[in-house]
């Protein structure tokens, strides 16, 4: 049985309570699982990305949560 694996980045702002989802993009494979997370964090700003894996290819099924990355450049640069 395979497994797929669907990045989610989320943008933040704990001055403004934002928590935000903002796209999903499915991963080729876990092999380069952070080079692809990177990528997507650097094209959405996002300082989260949440991965998330799915027996289902079509990610209609359960996802169960696999990791979680922060990205500190990303983060908000609001005044407190």
């Amino acid at each position: 049985m395979s497994n797929y694996f669907l990045a989610v980045t989320y943008d933040i702002c704990v001055h403004n309570d934002l928590f935000e989802d903002m796209n999903e993009y499915p991963l080729e494979s876990a092999a380069n699982l952070v080079d692809q997370v990177r990528k997507f964090a650097k094209q959405d700003v996002a300082p989260l990305v949440k991965v998330f894996e799915s027996t289902s290819s079509d990610f209609t099924g359960e996802l169960k949560l696999y990791k979680e990355f922060r990205f500190k450049d990303y983060e908000c640069k609001c005044a407190k």
